[in-house]
């Protein structure tokens, strides 16, 4: 399985078994089952009346005595059927953005914890080998101090800095842990299951920032908020013609049938129609109260927009200076630091330099490395940020401070 497959899987096993996004699904859902039956005629009326002439009953010897059945149907104004389904399709597309910012975030949140997993991972890997450099650095010290040409403070100060990195070794194991409980509880697994990786945080990737201008294009057309907006303004305008539409008539519809029992049948057709007698204070404060929310909806819109934009370009120029910064740590940085660890060593054999010299070097060295290390998990912290298209202001603080570093100090060589 590839670095990209492994995220994509666990994104995959967060989405089937997540219950918030499982709710908002069956939320859209329901707003969808809306939706014919406001497109739907009224249900009809049926009516049993039974009209007697005198006191005792005379169904069929009185000609007035009969037995009615009448259906009756509502039938709105044309148009307005199609306009209720309208809005409450707008409405139920609404209600659809809710899941897709579940999704949204939820994704975030997975490759974001898989990027710190992947950092303390890679945190600890990297102190075994200080640990390792340190002992081969301690026999370099012994083998001097016993030919006279080293001090026993050097001897005290490598096996002090071994030791300081089992303290070190510690904190990344906790951030490990602490990367591992978040992973499982947005995953739903098991405490005790095991999220096993691949992928490794290795200073020298090709690398690349996504391109500007599609991503900004891309954001337009994926942000939840800003699509529900859009419709917000669709629903509002649609319902500002229902109501211009209301303040036409509605009509009745209406057939009777009379059993007069053994005297001829009777029957009945009408139709009624309503008269918007109160509009001023019924139909046409609906009309304005449209009209309100469109232009409110409008502005919300072009706010988001202008948002949506800002937003992205911030994450964009932060996956750049990132992108830019791992480079020149894999190209430039982290080559030189390893040539001044040997020529380092390479005098204190020689006696040229003093052993703070090689100290130094080494704590440079393994420094920038656990620093380009964390570089790599905020650039995928970061993808996570861009890709999550919030409108949250400015990047999250998960892309702008490495955990790792964060439970403790900088590691002291």
């Amino acid at each position: 399985m590839s670095a990209s497959e492994e995220a994509d899987a666990l994104v995959a096993e967060a989405l089937a078994k997540n219950p918030d996004l499982a709710a908002a699904r069956q939320e859209a859902a329901a707003a969808r089952a809306r939706v014919p039956p406001a497109g739907s005629l009224p249900d009809p009326m049926l009516t049993v009346n039974y009209e007697n002439d005198g006191v005792s009953p005379s169904l069929g010897v009185e000609p007035m005595s009969r037995l009615q059945f009448m259906a009756q149907q509502a039938i709105p104004f044309p148009g307005k059927l199609g306009l209720q389904e309208r809005i409450a399709k707008a409405d139920a597309d609404r209600s659809a953005t809710r899941p897709e910012r579940a999704m949204l975030v939820l994704e975030a949140a997975v490759r974001r914890g898989y990027a710190t997993l992947l950092e303390a991972r890679e945190n600890l890997r990297l102190v075994d080998e200080q640990v390792g450099t340190w002992r081969e650095i301690e026999e370099v010290v012994r083998v001097r101090y016993s030919a006279g040409m080293g001090t026993q403070q050097d001897v005290l100060r490598a096996q002090s800095e071994r030791t300081r990195l089992l303290q070190q070794r510690r904190r990344d194991e906790s951030a490990e842990e602490r990367a591992l409980v978040e992973l499982r509880r947005i995953l739903f697994r098991p405490a005790d299951a095991p999220v096993p990786t691949e992928r490794r945080l290795v200073p020298g990737e090709p690398l690349a920032a996504p391109p500007a201008e599609e991503f900004l294009k891309i954001a337009l057309e994926t942000t939840p908020e800003l699509r529900e907006a859009a419709l917000a303004k669709e629903s509002s305008r649609l319902t500002g013609e229902l109501a211009r539409r209301n303040l036409r008539p509605d009509f009745v519809a209406s057939a009777a049938y009379m059993n007069r029992g053994s005297m001829p049948l009777m029957w009945s057709a009408g139709v009624g129609v309503s008269v918007p007698l109160w509009a001023g204070r019924k139909q046409r404060p609906l009309i304005v109260e449209a009209r309100n929310l469109f232009e409110a909806a409008s502005a919300t819109e072009a706010s988001l927009r202008r948002q949506a934009l800002a937003r992205t370009e911030e994450r964009l120029i932060r996956i750049r200076q990132l992108t830019d910064e791992s480079r020149l740590d894999s190209e430039a940085l982290l080559v030189q630091d390893r040539l001044t660890v040997d020529a380092a060593l390479a005098s204190y054999r020689t006696g040229s330099v003093p052993f703070v010299t090689v100290l130094e070097a080494l704590s440079t060295k393994f420094t920038d490395r656990r620093a380009a290390v964390a570089r790599l998990a905020d650039l995928l912290r970061a993808d996570a940020d861009l890709r999550e298209f919030s409108l949250d202001g400015g990047p999250s603080s998960s892309a702008t401070k490495s955990p790792a570093l964060s439970a403790g100090s900088a590691p002291r060589m």
